[in-house]
């Protein structure tokens, strides 16, 4: 059995996953901080809406520590499962 744990992608399928916790909330209010930072600092106003995912997240096995080590797997690929979208966030820090 896992632990949920959350994540976010600021514009989705083109950028990566970031902003991983395990409070929901915490990382909808990172996302909307760095939401607010892209539109401020790159001045930009056609940033669509981002989403939220919760992944399960499993301990990984000596195995699959060892793969990481060695360079032949991501670790996040081996220990996070089941990827759904939870909450899409329109909105900035206020």
């Amino acid at each position: 059995m896992g632990v949920t744990v959350y994540a976010y992608a600021v514009e989705p399928g083109t950028s990566r996953l970031t902003g991983y916790g395990s409070d929901i909330q915490k990382v909808v209010d990172e996302l909307r901080s760095v939401r607010g930072e892209i539109l401020l600092e790159d001045g930009r106003d056609d940033l669509g809406p981002s989403e939220v995912y919760a992944f399960d997240l499993y301990r990984p096995d000596i195995d699959q520590l060892l793969a990481v080590l060695s360079g032949d797997a991501d670790l996040a690929d081996l220990i996070l499962r089941d990827k759904r979208m939870v909450k899409t966030v329109t909105g900035t820090v206020a």
